[in-house]
């Protein structure tokens, strides 16, 4: 195996590994904090948290992925990259910040809540979970290749968060605001040793350009609209459950949504190592850049349809096993979000494809279209069925994005054939007449003949054939200079 193959499954492996580490520390803390809080206390976290997320949205303006895109193709200086993308960063977060503290004098919110959304803020300069200031080094450390250093850093933090949560909620039952503080707090460690990291690897002589800096914002724009569209797909349903419904319903919904969130992963993490080797061939070999995506999208339909249907057939062991039984009425919210996980993860897959082909664009018309038809559909099952509304809001944008994208890719990108209908189908089909046979077998039970019963079911069906598993080992093994 040469260097750069051998680099290439070293990230791919750390940033599954962190992600599942990371992830599951954060998903334990906050199962542990609905269950402490109580659904309304929670609900009003929730909220805070959503709402700052939101103006992340400002703080992103695109800038991550379009500088992990141009360091990836190396036909830039990259200190001159650099240079302008931090400043330009900087500038973003701070507005936003301010922006987001400027909100809420207008909007109806208890103090409690207002006061948590401004402890929170802070997380838009230092946290790993937003698109903060910190995280445009990161970028550099994934367009090189090297996400062991970020990924090691954002556990420190959460191994820290999970320390302070649990001390401080067991031992001295702190109130939401001190939650709240830890949650900004944990974050300072790793955001120190990632500067320092990023410092020792690069010799950057800080370099203002206006050119560059405008060159950034005209080719992020697009890219920004994109994110704005698709974080508001994502956080308006909280908001609008906040304001017409209040915490306890957001308590739900929020509840279901944790235990869904932490397994994004699976599709990010392939997508994340994916994107650079997509931005190289789709400008140097279009028929390379085609097949390997074809194979990529494969997989994720794959992992989409396994996880989809099994979890969703035992969501109520599910929730009742993690939660307090308060939250038994959060079970029918999580049938229908893990469901429209596995088509979020096509979804997210198609948005790398688009950048990786230069046509943020499309991007942003789309998801501005499911915007319009998310907003709409909250606004009018909401008050009919409450936070259950709000899950089939968002399983029904997922679809409609996902119809959206199969559209665009076929008549914009000329890219035929991305998916086989005919086999997934008749896998999900099979799969889940399978579930519905183990569905009384204890869950360990249940899950262990659910993966058997799977990998029988792709190799009988011939979903993945020996070509294709080549084709894909391929992706990590070609010697591509761009990554030496």
């Amino acid at each position: 195996m040469s260097d750069v193959s051998s680099r290439i499954l070293k990230n791919s492996f750390f940033v599954y590994l962190g992600k599942i580490v990371n992830l599951s520390i954060t998903f334990f803390v906050f199962v542990h904090l609905a269950n402490y809080l109580g659904k309304n206390a929670f609900g009003r976290l929730s909220v805070a948290i959503t709402y700052i997320a939101t103006f992340g949205v400002l703080s992103n303006f695109g800038l991550n992925q379009i500088l992990v895109r141009e360091l990836s193709t190396k036909q830039h200086d990259s200190n001159l990259l650099l240079s302008n993308s931090i400043i330009l960063k900087a500038i973003l977060s701070f507005f936003s910040i301010i922006l987001g503290l400027i909100g809420t004098f207008f909007l109806d919110y208890s103090r409690e809540t207002t006061v948590l959304i401004w402890i929170i803020s802070f997380n838009l300069l230092i946290s790993s979970k937003l698109s903060s200031t910190r995280t445009i080094f990161e970028a550099y450390f994934q367009a090189n290749l090297k996400m062991v250093f970020p990924i090691f850093f954002n556990f420190i933090d959460n191994l820290l968060f999970a320390s302070l949560i649990f001390f401080y909620t067991i031992k001295y039952k702190v109130g939401l605001f001190e939650i709240a503080i830890i949650y900004v707090v944990c974050n300072l460690p790793g955001t120190i040793l990632l500067l320092v990291k990023f410092f020792k690897s690069v010799s950057l002589k800080l370099t203002i350009r206006f050119d560059a800096i405008k060159n950034f914002i005209k080719e992020s724009f697009p890219l920004f609209l994109y994110i704005f569209f698709s974080t508001l797909n994502t956080k308006i349903d909280i908001l609008l459950l906040s304001w017409m419904k209040g915490d306890e319903e957001v308590g739900y919904f929020s509840a279901a949504s944790r235990l869904v969130y932490p397994l994004m992963f699976l599709s990010t993490s392939l997508s994340i190592s994916l994107f650079p080797i997509l931005s190289k061939y789709y400008k140097e070999k279009r028929n390379e850049f085609q097949k390997y995506l074809k194979i990529g999208m494969k997989y994720i339909l794959l992992i989409a349809i396994f996880l989809s249907t099994t979890l969703s057939f035992h969501a109520h062991k599910l929730i009742t096993t993690l939660y307090e039984s308060g939250y038994e009425p959060a079970t029918d919210s999580f049938k229908i979000l893990i469901i429209a996980l596995g088509i979020y993860f096509i979804v997210f897959y198609f948005v790398d494809i688009f950048i990786a082909a230069r046509s943020q664009k499309m991007i942003t018309i789309i998801m501005a279209l499911g915007l319009v038809l998310n907003v709409v559909l909250n606004l009018i099952l909401i008050p009919k069925l409450g936070f259950v509304g709000s899950s089939y809001v968002r399983l029904l944008t997922y679809f409609f994005l996902f119809i959206m994208f199969l559209i665009f890719s076929h008549n914009k990108l000329k890219i035929k054939g991305i998916i086989d209908f005919l086999k997934m189908s008749t896998l999900l089909i099979l799969f889940i007449i399978a579930q519905t046979i183990f569905l009384n077998l204890h869950i360990v039970v249940s899950l262990l003949l659910s993966g058997i019963i799977y990998v029988v079911l792709i190799m009988v069906l011939k979903v993945i054939s020996k070509q294709e598993v080549l084709l894909f080992t391929k992706i990590f093994n070609k010697r591509n200079k761009q990554f030496v």
